[in-house]
């Protein structure tokens, strides 16, 4: 039977008025999931048609979380990067993205700088999702064409976020954007 981007949303509302929290994002993986396994919603969102870039398909008006359809095209290599105080659930589509975690190491009193460290490197392949809870500083590495599904907890265009430069000990502030 279909799992339709509706009852998606509709999980993931119910998930989210139980737990708010880490715990409720992880049922919104589990139902994100189920969600990419339809192959109707697939082709419907994230098919061969589709545009490189990301849409947006969803907004919650109770709790704020979008779902986003992302169509990437070739391959890419993104740099670490956190979203401040939003959290991120990513589910793959189609093929894999190595996912690395990384963990700051410097205290954050100098502004500019960040000294980071790899965490933990893992493939999130097809069918599989993750939930990056606030703050987690991650880069996904996209060696092939990629179809996946992110879903954050707020508008990430209006929200303060960080991208990091390892190899430069740097980290620049991503300022929200005026609505």
């Amino acid at each position: 039977m279909a799992y339709t981007l509706e009852q998606f949303c509709a999980d993931a509302r119910a998930a989210l008025d139980a737990d708010p929290g880490p715990a409720g994002r992880e049922v919104v993986a589990r139902h994100l999931e189920k969600l990419l396994a339809d192959a109707d919603f697939v082709a419907a969102h994230l098919g061969p048609d589709k545009p490189s870039g990301a849409e947006t398909i969803f907004v919650d008006d109770r709790h704020g979380f979008r779902v986003m359809a992302h169509t990437n095209r070739g391959p890419s290599n993104n740099t670490p990067h956190c979203h401040g105080p939003s959290w991120v659930v990513y589910g793959m589509a189609m093929n894999h993205v190595v996912m690395t975690e990384w963990r700051r190491l410097d205290d954050g009193a100098r502004e500019g700088r960040a000294e980071l460290e790899i965490e933990r490197r893992y493939t999130l392949g097809e069918g599989e999702a993750h939930v990056y809870n606030e703050g987690v500083i991650h880069s996904l590495d996209r060696p092939l064409e990629t179809r996946l599904v992110r879903v954050t907890g707020c508008d990430l265009d209006r929200t303060l976020r960080y991208r990091y430069d390892p190899a430069n000990n740097a980290v620049r502030v991503l300022e929200p954007q005026p609505a």
